[in-house]
């Protein structure tokens, strides 16, 4: 593999802006919001609507705000965690806009009433709050009642949908409504049927996203050009099939080397699962913590210090293609290897649903059986990619 002696440099920290208009972001994590030095601004708070943190001189607190009808709405919050800044914000997001003359509930009210409410991950919440704003801001101000008598409307927002943005998206916000509505509609039986079930929501085809051996040296030779950061994170993504969110927040408290282990704790649907290190992912890592900056992150980010490599790793002008691809790739290689399907979802950090026997398996204890799987996939890349050495 080729080596690069170029350190890779920190960017300056995000300039300071005036609390009348936030410009710097933090992720909604704990030690995140530890972590802001005192004295230091204004800072919103990633995939929580409104939701600032103002760090004083001496202390911490959070406010929620809100533009209404032209004019900025404010309520302050206080002291306090985290985990409760969120679940007050999400009850008091809706406070903030004045509600419809009859007091019934929005559709706006009742989305952020569903997120509040259920135990979603970070990564679906901020979905949630996307599609809202996104695909339907002039929908969230109307009430449920009125949304679930309008079921023409809705079928003609479904074909909008996925006339302007594909198949993928319609399928996805009709979804999310009728998870919404429907949710509403257990407490609240006046409530017309769910009028989503008058759309013919059209399956997504699964992607052919997997490299074939001449896409995977092309990839390679592309990668190979990066420099080592870069580098590092896709020999990491494509030696576990791993999703970017969880390949990014890798800690080095995450990497067990003395027992070839490596610890995903961001996963899809909350989930953590661990798996084994080949050999070459060991040497990977290892080669990389030696000329790594100082880092709780395996792969902090050049221009946001602090932080996870997020968003800044994906290059199709120069062949690399995204994570997923790489996913795909990783699962159809062990099924050409005659990888078993229980196998292959531990290694993949698929929930071992499906039957009651699968919830029997308790993952922690058989990734060490799944060591020659890995080794199997390294050994296939090595080959493919003409890889020198062990």
């Amino acid at each position: 593999m080729r080596q690069s002696t170029k350190n890779i440099l920190s960017m300056p920290s995000p300039r300071q802006e005036s609390s009348s208009r936030v410009r710097k972001s933090v992720p909604a994590l704990q030690s995140a919001i530890d972590g802001l030095p005192l004295g230091s601004g204004d800072w919103t708070v990633d995939g929580v609507p409104g939701l600032v943190i103002r760090c004083g001189a001496k202390t911490k607190s959070f406010r929620l705000q809100r533009r209404v009808n032209g004019k900025l709405a404010q309520r302050v919050l206080g002291e306090m965690s985290l985990a409760a800044a969120r679940r007050l914000a999400m009850k008091t997001w809706a406070q903030l806009r004045p509600a419809p003359p009859d007091g019934r509930m929005t559709l706006g009210e009742a989305w952020a009433r569903y997120l509040e409410e259920k135990p979603f991950a970070e990564k679906t919440r901020q979905l949630y709050a996307y599609n809202l704003k996104q695909y339907l801001a002039s929908w969230s101000g109307r009430t449920l009642e009125n949304i679930g008598a309008d079921r023409a409307g809705v079928r003609s927002l479904y074909l909008q949908l996925v006339r302007e943005h594909g198949i993928a998206t319609g399928r996805q916000v009709m979804q999310m409504l009728s998870a919404v509505y429907h949710y509403c509609r257990r407490v609240n039986l006046d409530l017309p049927p769910n009028p989503t079930e008058v759309v013919d929501v059209r399956p997504c085809q699964p992607r052919d996203w997997a490299l074939s051996e001449q896409d995977l040296l092309a990839w390679w030779e592309a990668v190979e050009r990066l420099k080592p950061l870069k580098r590092t994170w896709w020999l990491v993504a494509l030696l576990t099939g791993a999703r970017m969110a969880s390949v990014s927040h890798l800690r080095w408290e995450d990497v067990d080397f003395d027992d070839g282990i490596l610890h995903f704790r961001v996963a899809k649907a909350g989930r953590s699962y661990s798996v084994p290190m080949s050999r070459r992912l060991a040497s990977v890592l290892k080669e990389w913590r030696e000329q790594a900056p100082p880092s709780e992150w395996v792969f902090e980010s050049p221009v946001r210090p602090g932080r996870p490599l997020q968003g800044q790793v994906r290059d199709d002008k120069r062949g690399v293609a995204s994570a997923h691809h790489l996913r795909h790739t990783f699962r159809t290689v062990l099924a050409q290897l005659g990888c078993p399907p229980d196998s292959a979802r531990l290694l993949l950090g698929h929930s071992l649903s499906g039957d009651v026997s699968r919830g029997y398996i308790t993952a922690r204890l058989v990734v060490d059986s799944l060591r020659p799987w890995a080794e199997n996939v390294a050994d296939y890349y090595a080959r493919v990619m003409r890889w020198q050495g062990s």
